[in-house]
């Protein structure tokens, strides 16, 4: 059956914004935050750059859907699962380090993500910033979920959360370049693994009376 006028308008929208988020991926990892511009973005994608302000307003609006989306940065249902089926669990540490066992795995999962992270590290902008938040607003929505499954996370496992999240970040980054570090074997599960038990263990003790 042929599709009508309004259809087909509709789909070739959809396969340009994913050029476009193609696009802005691709120019980050080739040549770095810095040359995103509307130019640089519309060549590479192929496209006319009035498109990118008729579909996102402008450049900043396609970076914003860029990092919104699920290519960028684990969802929640990655994370949690569909259903939340993981905040049905009793043992709050395994929750936590089954959480970060989940977000390691979805990094790994994502080269350009592991690209975009390390070259924030030496390339700081508006841009770069917007991709901070996002991840931010995700983190914020995780915890909300978990008040509201009866999981209140307290200061300090919030910090020690944080601080483990940030090297799994970073051990996710070198395992690009390196096997082992302090031991552990980043390019495999079991030494992923590892890590992930020594987290377990931390939290563990972080819940004893």
């Amino acid at each position: 059956m042929a599709q009508t006028p309004g259809r087909s308008r509709q789909k070739r929208r959809i396969e340009t914004e994913q050029r476009l988020r193609d696009a802005v991926e691709e120019l980050i990892c080739e040549r770095g935050v810095e040359a995103l511009g509307v130019n640089a973005v519309a060549a590479q994608a192929g496209v006319d750059k009035a498109l990118i302000y008729r579909y996102f307003g402008g450049l900043p609006g396609l970076v914003e859907a860029y990092a919104q989306g699920a290519d960028f940065w684990p969802t929640l249902d990655e994370i949690l699962g569909p259903d939340r089926e993981l905040l049905r669990r009793d043992d709050v540490a395994e929750i936590g380090a089954e959480i970060l066992r989940r977000h390691a795995q979805a990094l790994r999962s994502r080269p350009h993500t592991l690209e975009i992270l390390a070259r924030e590290c030496v390339e700081r902008g508006p841009l770069t910033i917007m991709l901070e938040e996002v991840r931010e607003r995700r983190t914020e929505a995780m915890y909300a979920e978990m008040a509201a499954a009866g999981y209140e996370v307290s200061p300090i496992e919030a910090s020690v959360g944080a601080l483990f999240a940030a090297a799994i970040n970073y051990l996710a980054i070198r395992s690009r370049f390196i096997k082992l570090f302090g031991g552990a074997d980043l390019g495999s599960d079991d030494g992923w693994d590892s890590i992930i038990g020594s987290v377990e263990a931390v939290f563990r003790a972080l819940r004893r009376p």
